[in-house]
C-alpha cells in the first residue's frame, strides 16, 4: 500500500490494461483516461476536488501556427486537419476550463526560445512572457531551452528584469500597457539542475501549493520538477557552468523529502517525453502502445506516492494511465506543444489524511480548437507584439558592399562562410576568458544543420533601391546562425588536425563526402585531396597569424556549441576542455554590425583545395 496515495481496485486497473511493464506499457482506454471504472463517476461525497492545468513547450507561439507541425492535431479519424494554437485561443479555453477552487495552471518548460516565431528572438522573448503572465501561468518547470541565453541572462534578464545591454534597443523594450519589461510573473523550479562547482540546486528543486478543504483546512500538494538532464551539454542550452542530475534518482529523492514533511500528494512534472506509435496520427486521448522516451523509464521507477507524472519536451501528445513500481495507475500525460493542447488532471484529495484516492484520477488532453472566440484583450496584447516585431524586422541593423551567400568555390569555401568565422572569433575575443588563436564553422557540415546557409544580398529587389546595402534586423536574425552559443575552447594542434581530416569521410555506398570547414580571416590552410583520406591536412600549411599549426601545443578556437560538439560530423571536435561561452549567434552577429560600419564580402582566399 502507498504511504501517500491510496491505492484504487485490481480489478478494476486490469479491466483498463491491455499490457505492462518496465519498458513497454500500455495506455489507459477511454476519453479520457481514468485510473478505474469509479473515476468516472462524478460523485465525489466528501472528497476534494483538484485540478491540475498544463501546457508545455509554448515556445512564444503568440498566433495560431500555421504549419502542419506547429498548428495541426489529428482529428477523430487520424487526419491532420484540427487547427490549434494561438495565445487569443487558448485564454479563452483556459477561462472555460478552469475551476473556480482548487485549481492550478502552470507550464512544463520551453515557454520561449528554441523555435520560436521570429519577432520574439528580436524582442529578446518579453512578448511571450507578457502572454503568459496574462494567462496567469502559476508556477513552470524550468526547461533546456529557457537555458539558450544562458544562466546568467535567465536569472538577471527573464527573471528579474534587469536590462541587458541598451533599454529599448537590446532588451527591457516597453510591453501592451507602455511599461519596461519587469520580469517574469511566475517562479521557475528545477531539482536536478545543479551548479558544477558545488553541487547545490540551481532552482528551487520543488514547491508545494495548498487546497483548501472541508472548514477551509488546508492540504498541500507537492510538485517536483525535472529539466532535460544534458541540458548543460546541449548545443543551445550549453552552459558550462551546470551539470544535470539523473532524473530518477533525484526525483524519488525529493519524494523522500516532501513525504518526510508531512506532503502526502506529490505530482512530477519533468521537461523529457515520450511518444505514442505514428505519434503524428496518433489520438489525442485515448489508447496505443508507447513507441519509446526516456520518460517511460521514470514512469516505471519513480516514487510510486507520486500520483501523477506530467512531461514534456517531445512536443508529443498522449493521455495515459500507467502503473507505478506497486501496480497502481497514475497519469502519464503530455500536451503536445505551441499551445496546440491544455492537460488536465483531477485529483480527488481524502479530507482525512491529504492523500489522493489514485483510482478517482482522471485525466483529459483539451486540444485548443479556433470555434470559440478569441479572448480580446490577450488578441490585443498579440497584436501589439506582432506589430513591433513587424517594426523591428525593418530596423536597420547594418549595412553591406556585396552579396554574402552560402556559395562555394572549388576549394568549398563561401563569403557566408568566412563572415561566420570571423562573426566567432570577434564574440570571443570581446571577453578576455574567450579570447582565441582562431574561429571557424561548418561552411557545409557532414551531417546536421548548417547555421551559414543564409544570404545577406546587397539589393532587395527592383522595386527596393532605397534598401540597398542594407542589412535588415529579421535578415540579420533569419540569415546567419540557428540559436547557438559561441563558445571559445581548449584543443590540441593533434586534435585539430584529425578534425580537420573529418572533411573528407567515405559514406557506406563507397562515395566521399566533403565537407568544408570556414576559417576566420587570420587563418590560411591548404589542404591535398588527392592524397588518401586521413592524410590530406599537412600542419604545416594550416596557418594560424603566419605560424604554422603545432601538433604538440594548445590552441583556444571559437565556433557554435552545435559543431564543438560534434553534431555537424566532426568528432575530433567533442573532446575539447575548458569551454567557455560567449554570447548567443543571433545577438552577437547583430551586435558585429553594430560595431563594423560596414562589411564586404572576403576574397575567399583562406582556404586552397588540390585536387
Amino acid at each position: 500500500m502507498n504511504s501517500c496515495c491510496e491505492s484504487g481496485s485490481p480489478i478494476s486497473r486490469r479491466s483498463l490494461l491491455i499490457g505492462a511493464g518496465a519498458a513497454a506499457t500500455a495506455f489507459a482506454l477511454g476519453t479520457p483516461a481514468y485510473a478505474s471504472e469509479r473515476a468516472a463517476d462524478q460523485a465525489t461525497g466528501d472528497l476534494i476536488d483538484v485540478q491540475l492545468l498544463n501546457i508545455t513547450d509554448f515556445h512564444g507561439n503568440l498566433r495560431t501556427p500555421t504549419s502542419s507541425a506547429d498548428g495541426y492535431l489529428p482529428d477523430a479519424g487520424g487526419n491532420l486537419t484540427l487547427h490549434v494554437g494561438g495565445a487569443a485561443y487558448l485564454a479563452t479555453h483556459l477561462r472555460r476550463l478552469r475551476a473556480a477552487q482548487n485549481s492550478f495552471f502552470f507550464s512544463i518548460g520551453d515557454n520561449y526560445c528554441g523555435g520560436e516565431p521570429l519577432d520574439n528572438k528580436m524582442l529578446s522573448d518579453e512578448g511571450p512572457v507578457e502572454v503568459l503572465n496574462k494567462l496567469g501561468l502559476q508556477f513552470s518547470t524550468l526547461g533546456n531551452h529557457e537555458l539558450d541565453y544562458g544562466i546568467d541572462y535567465f536569472q538577471r534578464h527573464m527573471v528579474k528584469g534587469i536590462p541587458i545591454g541598451v533599454p529599448g534597443r537590446d532588451s527591457s523594450f516597453r510591453d501592451s500597457t507602455g511599461r519596461r519589461y519587469k520580469g517574469l510573473g511566475f517562479p521557475y523550479y528545477s531539482a536536478n539542475m545543479v551548479w558544477r562547482k558545488t553541487g547545490q540546486p540551481v532552482l528551487q528543486p520543488y514547491n508545494i501549493e495548498y487546497v483548501t478543504g472541508p472548514g477551509g483546512r488546508r492540504y498541500p500538494i507537492g510538485f517536483i520538477h525535472l529539466t532535460l538532464a544534458h541540458s548543460p551539454t546541449g548545443s543551445s542550452s550549453y552552459n558550462p557552468d551546470l551539470d544535470g542530475l539523473d532524473p530518477i534518482e533525484t526525483a524519488n529523492r525529493y519524494a523522500r523529502l516532501l513525504k518526510d514533511r508531512g506532503v502526502n500528494a506529490l505530482v512530477l512534472c519533468v521537461h523529457d517525453g515520450a511518444q505514442q506509435v505514428d505519434n503524428w496520427h496518433a489520438p489525442i486521448n485515448g489508447s496505443t502502445m508507447a513507441a519509446g522516451g526516456p520518460a517511460l523509464e521514470l514512469a516505471a521507477k519513480a516514487d510510486p506516492d507520486i500520483c501523477a507524472i506530467i512531461t514534456g519536451h517531445w512536443h508529443w501528445w498522449f493521455n495515459a494511465m500507467l502503473p507505478d513500481p506497486e501496480g497502481n495507475l497514475r497519469p502519464f500525460v503530455e500536451a503536445g506543444h505551441a499551445g496546440q493542447i491544455i492537460n488536465e488532471i483531477n485529483l480527488k484529495l481524502d479530507p482525512a489524511t491529504g492523500k489522493v484516492v489514485r483510482d478517482l484520477t482522471k485525466a483529459t488532453n483539451h486540444p485548443v480548437t479556433l470555434d470559440v472566440p478569441p479572448d480580446p484583450e490577450m488578441q490585443r496584447i498579440v497584436d501589439y507584439w506582432t506589430d513591433l516585431g513587424n517594426q523591428r524586422y525593418a530596423t536597420v541593423a547594418g549595412r553591406l558592399t556585396g552579396d554574402f551567400t552560402p556559395t562555394l568555390n572549388a576549394s568549398g569555401e563561401s563569403t557566408m562562410g568566412d563572415l561566420g568565422a570571423d562573426l566567432m572569433l570577434w564574440s570571443a575575443n570581446r571577453n578576455r576568458q574567450g579570447r582565441a588563436d582562431f574561429g571557424m564553422v561548418a561552411a557545409k557540415p557532414v551531417s546536421g544543420s548548417n547555421a551559414v546557409a543564409g544570404r545577406l544580398l546587397y539589393a532587395k529587389g527592383a522595386n527596393s533601391a532605397d534598401q540597398d546595402g542594407v542589412i535588415l534586423y529579421g535578415e540579420a536574425y533569419s540569415q546567419l546562425g540557428y540559436e547557438n552559443p559561441i563558445l571559445t575552447v581548449t584543443l590540441t594542434g593533434e586534435q585539430l588536425r584529425q578534425a580537420f581530416e573529418q572533411q573528407w569521410q567515405r559514406r557506406s555506398n563507397g562515395t566521399i563526402v566533403y565537407g568544408p570547414l570556414a576559417f576566420s580571416a587570420n587563418v590560411r590552410a591548404t589542404f591535398d585531396s588527392t592524397k588518401p583520406i586521413g592524410q590530406r591536412v599537412d600542419p604545416a600549411k594550416f596557418l594560424i597569424d603566419g605560424l604554422p599549426l603545432d601538433l604538440g601545443r594548445s590552441y583556444r578556437v571559437a565556433g557554435l556549441a552545435y559543431t564543438l560538439i560534434g553534431a555537424d560530423g566532426y568528432g575530433a571536435l567533442a573532446s575539447f576542455t575548458d569551454p567557455y561561452r560567449n554570447g548567443r549567434d543571433h545577438e552577437e552577429f547583430i551586435a558585429y554590425l553594430r560595431e563594423h560600419e560596414e562589411i564586404s564580402p572576403s576574397r575567399q582566399d583562406r582556404v586552397t583545395v588540390i585536387t
